[in-house]
C-alpha cells in the first residue's frame, strides 16, 4: 500500500478536533464560491435556497449556516428534476444542471432497477477532478501505472464501470474493460489470457469467481496470479471473513472503496480488518456533513459520530450534488488509523436511511443482517436474502432470513447452524429471526449489486 496519497493535505496536526477545525476552513472557503456558482441556477438551486428563507449568498455568513440549510436534493428530487428538464429543455440532465448542457460531456448513472435511473453528470473539470481523486484511491491500493487491471464491474453506466475505466487510463493503467455482463466463465477465460495483476469487482463477483473457477478454467483462484482487488458497489468488502477468505482464494489483498459521485473518494488500507475507509477527497467534496436522522438538524462532527449523510461537491460544475441527502448513514472515525497508523478521516457506511427495518422497536440495518451471517463462512456460502411481506422500515415480527449452506456443508448441519445464526443474531442485533438454510446455488448471483432485501407474498 502506498502512503504518499494519503497525504495531499497540509494539516500538521495529530489533534482530531484541530484537525476537523482546519478542514472545516478550507471547507468554507470553497464553499463560499460554490454557493455563488449554484445560486446562478434559478431553475433549480435558487428556489431551494429562496424555499429556506435565503434572499441572498451573502445570507450565509458561516458554515454554520451552511450546514443549518435543509437538503436540497435526494433520489427523488434527482429524477423529478431530470423529468421536469426532459420536458421543458429536452434532456434528462435535471433542472439542477449548472453549466451548458453542451459542456456535460460524459453520463453515469445508477442502475434504475426501482425505476428512472438517475444520472451523474460531469463536465470537463469535473471529469479532472474525478480522475485526480480515484487516482489517490488507486495508488493506496498498489496499483501502478503499466499494471494490467481488469474491470469485472459492470459497465452499463454505472459509476463504476465507464467511469472507473477512463480513470484507469488517465492513471497509467492498462484496464481490460469485459465488464460483469460478459458473465463469470468468459471473465475468468479473460483473466486467465490476459494476466491482470488487479481486479475490480464487487464481492458478489469475487466470490462468484472463487466458486466457479475450479470447474470453469480448471484450477483455483489462487491460480490467476491476482495481487490486489478492489471492491466497491455493494456492502461486503470491509468485512472480515471476506477479507480472509479472499486472501486464502486468491492471495491477494483487499480494498474496499466508494467513489465517483461528485467528487466523493473512500479507501480501505489493507490491513487485516478494515478500520473504516479514508477519505480520499477532503479537498474537493464535503461528504460527510451528518445530520440528525431523524430532526434533520446537523451535527457537531467528532470521532464517533453516527448520522445521516448529507453530501456537497466543492467545486463540482455540472448537476452538482449541493446538500445532497444521499441515504447513507455513516460512522465517523478522526485521528490514527489503527491498520496502518495514517491519520485522519475515516468512515464506515453503516446503512441507509431508506433500508433502515424496525422491528418491535430494534433499528437495524441489512448491512448488520449480513455481518453476522458471513460471520458463519464457510459453513454458509455468504449468500442470503431477508424476506418481507411489505416494504420497509416497519416489519412484522418474525423476520424471516433465507441464507445459503456452504458448498460441502451437509444437510445434517443446516438446523443446528439456523439455531446458532438465529441465536447470534438475537445477541448482536437484539432480534430475533427465523432462518431458513437453503442448498449451496440456491440463490441467484449477481456481479452487480445483490439485493439483500425481497418482497414476497
Amino acid at each position: 500500500m502506498s502512503h504518499d496519497s494519503l497525504h495531499y493535505l497540509d494539516i500538521d496536526t495529530r489533534d482530531p478536533a484541530e484537525y476537523l477545525a482546519a478542514l472545516n476552513v478550507l471547507r468554507w472557503e470553497k464553499l463560499q464560491k460554490q454557493i455563488r456558482y449554484v445560486w446562478g441556477n434559478e431553475d433549480y438551486y435558487r428556489k431551494r435556497f429562496l424555499e429556506a428563507g435565503v434572499q441572498s449568498p451573502d445570507d450565509i455568513r458561516t458554515l454554520d449556516d451552511f450546514r443549518r440549510l435543509p437538503a436540497f436534493i435526494d433520489k427523488a428530487r434527482h429524477r423529478d428534476s431530470q423529468d421536469a428538464s426532459l420536458e421543458r429543455y429536452g434532456h434528462p440532465l435535471g433542472l439542477h444542471l449548472t453549466c451548458a448542457p453542451e459542456k456535460a460531456i460524459h453520463l453515469a448513472a445508477t442502475s434504475g432497477t426501482t425505476g428512472t435511473p438517475t444520472f451523474y453528470v460531469f463536465s470537463r473539470k469535473d471529469q479532472e477532478i474525478t480522475y485526480k481523486v480515484l487516482g489517490r484511491m488507486f495508488q493506496v491500493a498498489g496499483i501502478r501505472p503499466g499494471d494490467t487491471t481488469f474491470h469485472a464491474f459492470g459497465l452499463c453506466l454505472w459509476l463504476a464501470g465507464v467511469t472507473y475505466v477512463q480513470a484507469l487510463e488517465a492513471y497509467g493503467a492498462r484496464p481490460v474493460a469485459l465488464g460483469a455482463e460478459a458473465g463469470v466463465p468468459k471473465i475468468l477465460r479473460y483473466i486467465e489470457l490476459t494476466h491482470p495483476r488487479v481486479l475490480f469487482a464487487t464481492p458478489s463477483m469475487v466470490n462468484q469467481l472463487i466458486e466457479r473457477a475450479p470447474g470453469e478454467i480448471g484450477k483455483p483462484a489462487s491460480a490467476l496470479g491476482i495481487e490486489i482487488i478492489y471492491c466497491t458497489g455493494e456492502p461486503g468488502g470491509s468485512q472480515p471473513v471476506f477479507r480472509k477468505r479472499v486472501r486464502e482464494a486468491f492471495g491477494a489483498q483487499v480494498f474496499d472503496a466508494t467513489g465517483g459521485a461528485w467528487h466523493n473518494g473512500t479507501i480501505t488500507c489493507d490491513s487485516e480488518n478494515a478500520h473504516g475507509m479514508h477519505y480520499m477527497a477532503e479537498d474537493y467534496c464535503f461528504r460527510y456533513d451528518l445530520i440528525d436522522p431523524v430532526s434533520k438538524q446537523p451535527l457537531e462532527l467528532a470521532d464517533g459520530l453516527e448520522g445521516e449523510a448529507i453530501h456537497t461537491g466543492l467545486e463540482y460544475e455540472a448537476s452538482p450534488a449541493f446538500r445532497n441527502a444521499t441515504g447513507d448513514i455513516l460512522r465517523l472515525h478522526v485521528g490514527e488509523c489503527p491498520g496502518c497508523g495514517h491519520f485522519g478521516v475515516r468512515m464506515e457506511i453503516i446503512g441507509r436511511a431508506d433500508d433502515m427495518l424496525a422491528i418491535k422497536g430494534v433499528k437495524v440495518y441489512p448491512a448488520a443482517i449480513q455481518k453476522v451471517a458471513h460471520s458463519f463462512l464457510p459453513k454458509l456460502s455468504g449468500e442470503l436474502r431477508i424476506r418481507l411481506n411489505a416494504p420497509p422500515p416497519g416489519v412484522t415480527p418474525p423476520l424471516r432470513l433465507a441464507v445459503e449452506a456452504g458448498e460441502g456443508t451437509p444437510e445434517s448441519e443446516w438446523s443446528t447452524i439456523a439455531d446458532a445464526l438465529e441465536q447470534r443474531v438475537r445477541e448482536i442485533l437484539s432480534f430475533r429471526p427465523v432462518v431458513t438454510v437453503l442448498p449451496f446455488g440456491s440463490l441467484p448471483r449477481s456481479g452487480a449489486k445483490t439485493k439483500l432485501i425481497e418482497i414476497v407474498a
